[in-house]
């Protein structure tokens, strides 16, 4: 397999591996319903509260002997109840459930799963709080 389809191929398969164990992951289920309200620009209209992943950003990170990938992650919690604490609670629910992935079935391996930043913030229509999460996750091809 030649370096740009094993990146576009290994990309792919890693977005829907992580929102498929994050959507079956029980307390993701019990914050955000059943199958939890996890989105890659799927809907316009979601129903509060959801997470919606923003952004995935990926680079070429080789390893002696093995071709691997850094992906950057970017997911976002939306709330219109509860306040900040209820916001906080959210990305602490995404959090766990990105700290407890178990990703199988994919052509490449993951060696670590990193959040790196999360905050809260107001949104323009200051009625919905919106909380990031940063993840980075490394892989190499098996």
């Amino acid at each position: 397999m030649n370096e740009m389809s094993f990146l576009a191929s290994s990309e792919q398969a890693l977005i829907d591996a992580v929102l498929t164990a994050l959507r079956g992951d029980a307390d993701m289920q019990a914050a955000f319903g059943t199958p939890a309200r996890l989105f890659d620009h799927e809907t316009d209209a979601p129903v509060y509260p959801y997470v919606m992943l923003e952004r995935h950003e990926s680079s070429a990170a080789d390893r002696v002997n093995k071709r691997g990938l850094e992906h950057t992650l970017h997911f976002a919690t939306y709330t219109r109840y509860g306040g900040v604490e209820r916001a906080k609670s959210l990305l602490g629910v995404l959090r766990g459930g990105v700290e407890r992935l178990s990703l199988t079935g994919l052509d490449q391996r993951v060696t670590l799963i990193l959040p790196t930043y999360s905050d809260v913030l107001r949104t323009k229509s200051l009625h919905v709080l919106r909380g990031v999460l940063r993840v980075r996750l490394y892989t190499e091809e098996v």
